[in-house]
């Protein structure tokens, strides 16, 4: 049992820290935000994992049938999401300067960022799955929440800090490219490794 738990949180911690949607989304806004106006976002995003991880493991536990359904309409619903992050990867501006127009995402704008997430159901998915020897129980589906929750806070937050750090640095428009680039190479990666 130990053993599970011990490999669950190596898994999870593994996945979470990993680029992703929801980390360069982070990474993209510490460029642009400074992490005070951005807690509330950073927050919903950590708590939207929950609402893929209830339903799943409620759904894993009693009705395995309409999570197929759910998976199918979710994933197209994460391939228009995973797009409009990449246009708006694409399109930011980073740079250090107070703008007075810039996008400052809301609290429900974070709970959209799980759900849509490929990667995320990825990790969900094996979490149950994979790292528990006698089946999903009701009893795992808190323990799981709450590893993912912790890990989450540590890790979402050090790619927005890392972010800033670029915003902080004031990029040439070349060396911005570069990090845009990134950023949609490591989006397009995680979505490429989360369906195959």
């Amino acid at each position: 049992m130990i053993s599970d738990y011990l490999a669950l949180t190596f898994f999870i911690i593994a996945m979470v820290a990993s680029p992703g949607p929801a980390n360069v989304i982070l990474f993209a806004l510490g460029c642009t935000q400074n992490l005070r106006k951005s807690i509330p976002f950073i927050l919903s995003v950590v708590l939207s994992k929950q609402l893929i991880i209830w339903p799943m493991g409620l759904s894993l536990f009693l009705i395995n049938d309409l999570i197929n359904q759910y998976l199918s309409i979710m994933t197209i619903l994460s391939v228009l999401f995973m797009s409009w992050i990449g246009y708006k990867i694409i399109f930011m501006e980073m740079s250090v300067k107070d703008r007075q127009n810039v996008w400052v995402p809301r609290f429900y704008h974070g709970l959209l960022v799980h759900p849509l997430n490929p990667k995320a159901w990825f990790m969900v998915t094996l979490a149950f799955t994979s790292f528990q020897s006698k089946g999903v129980s009701l009893e795992f589906i808190p323990n799981i929440a709450m590893v993912f929750l912790l890990i989450q806070l540590i890790f979402h937050s050090a790619w927005f800090w890392f972010g800033s750090l670029i915003r902080k640095a004031d990029l040439s428009e070349k060396n911005s490219r570069i990090v845009k680039i990134a950023l949609l190479i490591s989006l397009f990666a995680s979505i490429v490794f989360s369906y195959y």
